[in-house]
């Protein structure tokens, strides 16, 4: 067995270009290590299929894949276009209406009943990501007229955003809780929560996600200027975020963006919490061969920045190369993730530690203690790989955040558990029957991943006294 050739985790959207099974094996074949269903597109019967397969090509192939779901929320959207799509001109008037029509040119169907009374005269509307401008005009009962400032084409079910307009509903629709249950039922590993406010959205979904007799690992989408606000209580409250830069992009000015991602992920890697960077990474991809230099910077910056995973949307879901995108961002993030290694150094790992102590609570866990010191070992000694036996997979989330060279070869007896891993930075799962020295060492050395003579650190759990969990490491050689 091989390892994968990259240590950042690709997450790619299944869509029509990519859910029959020989698309599939190839993505996995060339990097994707988590597959995202969007629940605003497709029925339940659909996704089951496309869920099935995922996990019949991933036990083919015997790699490790988790499946993330995404919750619509409270997304407004265009709706049904007779064409396919509608070109808009610069200084055209065009009519956003709530009738249930399809749109033609001048008219715009828009998916949410009492959008216009959120919106007054001189607002301007963003489409598609921002790349569509409007300004209002007149603001009617069911129709808001509007002058278009910068054209493009349209298509159907695109969103649709209003710096600093706030939504008169909660977070979680009935859609969502439907999506829940049906996730549940389904067992997908991991939910992303759109349009966070607050902790609050959190824990809602996780109470129904208890209610429905299951276990979701929760991803907070941070896409609006109150879960900026309010991150510090999301992050606690979340197993990880995700640094969602289409409507993030829209709702607050585009050149805070790049600071603010960078902040967010230092936070999210303090907390030993995975972070998923998305949308537009390739974006060129959906229709070109090749991404642009920009966006093969911007996908390395992100991976400099520490995030654990970037995500590809249109890329694999609608467009003509899907597998090419997942093959290119695995290069980028084996040429990066390379670089970054030839930094590390003595000094670099104290500027880390000395980040991770300004960064920690007083009073933090032993798990703190334990990963710094092995941090420490892994700069004083040649070491191989990093075992880690774990029953949350917290642990090999907490040495994760220090990106570092080894390979973390995390040991759990639970699948969801095992699965729930493959988000967090240079972190390969397996799920054993025992998680003894003798079954895991047996495993690794058994399939060619560890050699004999090959020194490696081991994490464990040596009860003493009250205390439960890793608090204890030992490095040897095989």
């Amino acid at each position: 067995m091989r390892l994968p050739t990259h240590k950042t985790k690709i997450v790619a959207t299944i869509g029509p270009a990519s859910k029959d099974k020989k698309t599939l094996v190839s993505m996995i074949r060339a990097g994707m290590n988590i597959a995202r269903i969007n629940f605003a597109h497709g029925t339940f019967e659909e996704h089951a299929e496309t869920i099935r397969l995922i996990r019949e090509v991933s036990g083919r192939l015997n790699v490790p894949v988790a499946i993330l779901g995404d919750l619509p929320g409270v997304k407004i959207r265009v709706g049904e276009l007779q064409k396919g799509h509608i070109s808009l001109r610069r200084w055209q008037t065009v009519i956003l209406t709530t009738e249930d029509v399809e749109g033609y040119d001048g008219v715009i169907p828009v998916q949410f009943k009492d959008f216009p009374r959120l919106v007054s005269k001189g607002d301007v509307i963003y489409l598609s990501d921002g790349f569509i401008a409007l300004r209002v005009e007149e603001v009617g009962e069911r129709e808001v007229v509007c002058k278009v400032l910068v054209g493009g084409t349209l298509y159907p079910h695109k969103g649709i955003n209003v710096p600093n307009m706030r939504m008169p509903v909660e977070a979680i629709t009935e859609r969502d809780r439907q999506i829940i249950k049906f996730a549940v039922e389904q067992g997908i590993d991991a939910v992303g929560v759109s349009f966070v406010g607050s902790a609050y959205d959190i824990l809602e979904v996780r109470k129904l996600v208890d209610a429905a007799g299951g276990r979701l690992f929760v991803i907070a989408k941070i896409e609006r200027p109150d879960a900026v606000r309010n991150f510090d209580e999301i992050l606690n409250a979340a197993d990880g975020i995700m640094v969602a830069r289409g409507d993030l992009g829209v709702e607050m000015p585009i050149e805070k963006l790049p600071v603010l991602q960078k902040k967010l992920i230092r936070k999210a890697n303090l907390a030993g919490k995975p972070v998923i960077t998305a949308t537009q990474m390739l974006e060129s991809m959906t229709v070109e061969k090749l991404p642009t230099r920009a966006e093969v910077t911007d996908v390395a910056n992100a991976i400099l920045d520490g995030t654990d995973a970037v995500m590809l949307s249109e890329e694999t879901a609608v467009g003509k190369y899907p597998v090419d995108a997942v093959r290119m961002m695995a290069r980028i993030a084996r040429t990066t993730e390379s670089y970054r290694d030839s930094l590390w150094s003595e000094r670099t790992v104290e500027w880390k530690m000395a980040e991770l102590r300004r960064g920690l609570p007083k009073g933090s866990r032993i798990k703190d203690a334990i990963t710094r010191s092995i941090i420490e070992a892994l700069n004083t000694i040649d070491i191989k790989y990093i075992l880690t036996p774990t029953r949350s997979g917290e642990t090999a989330r907490l040495i994760s955040r220090f990106k570092p060279r080894q390979w973390i070869l995390a040991f759990a007896t639970d699948e969801w558990v095992a699965r729930t891993l493959v988000f967090s930075y240079g972190v390969y799962p397996f799920t054993v029957e025992s998680t003894t020295e003798e079954e895991i060492l047996g495993l690794i050395t058994g399939i060619g991943v560890v050699k004999e003579g090959d020194t490696v650190l081991l994490t464990k759990g040596t009860p003493i006294g009250k205390t439960a969990g890793t608090n204890t490491i030992r490095i040897f050689n095989v």
